[in-house]
């Protein structure tokens, strides 16, 4: 029996909560769907789906760059070289009958894969302009892509080992099912604990992109365990619960070495920002948490998460099987998870260094400021097991020695309750350099300690760095319950610097008006939303209104207020993008999504970060704006200042 999916749109930004279930049970979920467009328009519905030995597995956003290879033309020889396997649950059916429900008549094959299209197509190729442009495929273009998903996945990746006689990809030919509809589907998997297959709609692939790249990964998942057996390729859940959300991680990373760019300029990097605290096994951020894989590799080899998945053994998480396979004692664990926590900063590692140029300080954060003039980490950041925090620090001149004296709170009040025991934890600094180089100070673990460090010269960004990291590690089982997730709480105290943008304002000090201006240009897109951010001056901010930066995030939408400011001053509270956010056409005024909009610019009142990009194709190279959003503070009844922001934006 084949899965089955449901998602949303391309092009659009979403978020889906969902399960995979254990295939050897029954079980039955409910799927909770938000997503978000670029139209600015908020969606939701809940479905109810019994699911009956089969793995659930959904698929995420596609599009955008084309993949580094494309798979040359097959020869007739090599097109005839596999065979064509037959689930189960076909039957008796005819693949040389056209009246099939799938047919030999209504297909098209590579090297590697057959193509079936629905019976509604009738006698068209699904390419053909006869076809109405909503399931419209150009099958060609499908089955070159596939092929190039394939070499990744198995040469370079190592998901199966082919060519000598241990993978039934030796045999039979990956099927793709192309069926006539409109409802979204882009489900991968496969059938019979043989091969590997996945069922498609056709707006998941106009074009194919990583929505494909997604699901085959899937297959190549599934296909582990059709090829080994012996509890391998995790086709089981952590916790005894069923739940498995490493599938959907580890499809993420498959699909991004065909899309590397997709990593950040997806809405899961947004995701994975707000939630890095948690366990790298979390089932909330399933979608987001692909960045360990780039760690994994990064220190052993692109075919390590291959390695990972063939070597596995039930009942492992993939922690678990990391540290067998790898040798390693959860101290040694420990130590990397803090390595890869520091890199992860800058995301200073090959595969990602130039891509997350751009989206270095997106990491969000919640410290909350003691009397004593310590701050301590807030709940809805508290690292959990295997998870982290980056706190961005006021940079002092170089050659300043800093401190951070810290203090591990296990079991503190207001804290999920862990065994005490375990506690542990590791921190340090990371500085980043004017002329892009990182600085890593040594690392510090246990529950207390003082961490000392020379700021080097020349350094333009500073951070502190807390892993989460018990002498025992434990699984995160998938409850969907946070209330249960390791906790592991903690207090610093910095010397000579601070939490990024924390004021000691005078007592007579009184809020101001202030402005901002930032010079913003980007390359010319003509199918992306894209663009880029801009960080704030917080120290800036907190100082015109008096306040420290979580106040200022506390009080949006109540004393402070979120405004476009038109080309000519007035003031317009009407959002038209996602969140606080406008788009903007050619004069700068606010305007909806569509003919007329030029640009948009989104707030992010939790990272002090303007997002801002473009309407894909209603610009030309040489085009400049200027777009002016701002926050009005209303400190007192009837007092009010303003902190305006002027973008400046030019297309390259």
């Amino acid at each position: 029996m084949k899965p089955f999916c449901h998602s949303e749109t391309i092009g659009r930004y979403y978020s889906l909560f969902y399960k995979i279930y254990n295939p050897y049970q029954s079980d039955a979920m409910k799927i909770n769907l938000v997503f978000f467009n670029r139209r600015g328009f908020r969606f939701g519905c809940n479905n109810l789906f019994a699911v009956l030995s089969c793995l659930i597995l959904f698929c995420t956003s596609c599009k955008k760059d084309l993949p580094a290879k494309d798979a040359s033309t097959p020869k007739k020889s090599e097109l005839a070289a596999l065979s064509i396997y037959k689930p189960n649950e076909f039957g008796n059916m005819d693949y040389n009958d056209s009246t099939s429900t799938w047919s030999y008549k209504r297909s098209r094959q590579s090297t590697h894969f057959i193509v079936f299209w629905d019976k509604k197509y009738q006698h068209y190729d699904p390419g053909s302009q006869s076809i109405p442009s909503a399931y419209r495929v150009n099958i060609d273009d499908l089955l070159a892509k596939a092929e190039s998903f394939y070499e990744h996945n198995v040469t370079e990746l190592k998901f199966a080992e082919v060519g000598t006689g241990k993978s039934n990809l030796d045999k039979y030919k990956l099927m793709i099912f192309l069926y006539y509809q409109d409802e979204w589907l882009a489900t991968g998997s496969g059938y019979d604990d043989i091969i590997g297959a996945l069922w498609v709609s056709p707006n998941t692939c106009q074009p194919v992109g990583s929505t494909i790249a997604h699901e085959i990964g899937h297959s190549f998942q599934y296909q582990v365990f059709c090829d080994i057996k012996n509890g391998a390729g995790f086709r089981y859940g952590f916790g005894g619960n069923g739940g498995n959300g490493f599938w959907e991680q580890t499809a993420q990373w498959q699909s991004f070495q065909s899309y590397p760019k997709e990593a950040f300029t997806s809405y899961y990097f947004g995701e994975y920002v707000k939630n890095y605290h948690r366990h790298i096994i979390h089932e909330l951020p399933r979608y987001a948490n692909y960045f360990i894989h780039y760690y994994w590799t990064y220190k052993h080899g692109i075919d390590m998460i291959g390695k990972l998945w063939r070597g596995a053994r039930q009942p492992e998480d993939p922690v678990q099987a990391y540290m067998r396979l790898n040798g390693i004692t959860t101290e040694q664990f420990n130590d990397e998870i803090y390595d890869a926590a520091s890199r992860l900063t800058t995301f200073d590692m090959d595969a990602l260094r130039q891509n997350g140029k751009d989206y270095i300080g997106k990491h969000t954060y919640n410290m909350n400021q003691l009397s004593d003039g310590s701050f301590q980490v807030a709940y809805d950041h508290c690292p959990g097991t295997t998870g982290y925090n980056v706190i961005p620090l006021n940079v002092p001149a170089g050659g300043t020695e800093i401190s951070a004296a810290f203090t591990g709170l296990p079991n503190a009040a207001g804290y999920n309750q862990v065994d005490a025991g375990r506690a542990g934890w590791r921190y340090g600094y990371v500085a980043l350099l004017e002329n892009g180089t990182r600085v890593y100070s040594n690392m510090s673990k246990g529950t207390a300690g003082t961490a000392l460090f020379t700021v080097p010269a020349g350094c333009s960004k500073l951070w502190f760095v807390v892993t989460g990291a018990p002498t025992i590690y434990s699984p995160n089982p998938w409850d969907d319950n946070e209330s249960d997730d390791e906790q592991w709480p903690y207090k610093v105290k910095f010397n000579r610097t601070n939490v990024l943008g924390y004021i000691n304002p005078g007592e007579n000090a009184t809020p101001r008006d202030t402005s901002f201006t930032y010079n913003v240009s980007f390359p010319l897109d003509m199918t992306a939303y894209s663009g880029k951010s801009v960080s704030i001056d917080l120290t800036k901010l907190a100082t015109a209104f008096v306040l420290q930066p979580p106040r200022i995030t506390q009080l949006m939408g109540s004393s402070i207020k979120f405004y476009a400011v038109e080309s000519n001053g007035s003031l317009n509270a009407t959002t038209t993008a996602n969140g606080y956010g406008h788009w903007f056409n050619a004069q700068g005024n606010v305007t909806s999504w569509g003919t007329n909009a030029r640009l948009f610019s989104e707030y992010d009142a939790s990272s002090f970060v303007f997002s801002i990009g473009q309407y894909p194709g209603h610009s030309v190279v040489g085009d400049k704006y200027t777009i002016r959003q701002a926050l009005v503070y209303e400190y007192e009844p009837t007092k009010k200042v303003q902190a305006t922001f002027i973008l400046n934006v030019k297309i390259e």
